[in-house]
């Protein structure tokens, strides 16, 4: 296949988001990130019989992590747990 024009770079689905700590505590700093597919991760929440599931990145600036809402299920099932996409660095 041939480039007619060049792209932006981004690989994978993205997403801007502000670091608000949803879902984890809250204390975001506010900063507003183009999250892409490879800083996100699955986190999980277990409660008797049952096992919630998020869509997670950790901000850059603060450390501090929020749940994305809204990412396609098909994206979400290839993600790394968070386990994984910490053994990957």
């Amino acid at each position: 296949m041939k480039v007619l024009k060049p792209g932006n770079g981004q690989k994978g689905w993205s997403t801007e988001q502000a670091c608000t700590g949803s879902g984890n505590g809250g204390g975001g700093c506010g900063a507003v990130l183009l999250v892409e597919q490879p800083n996100m991760y699955k986190t999980f929440r277990h409660c008797r019989d049952e096992t919630d599931t998020f869509v997670t990145f950790t901000c850059p600036e603060c450390g501090v992590e929020t749940d994305i809402k809204g990412v396609p299920h098909n994206i979400q099932n290839i993600l790394p747990s968070k386990d994984n996409f910490l053994k990957r660095d």
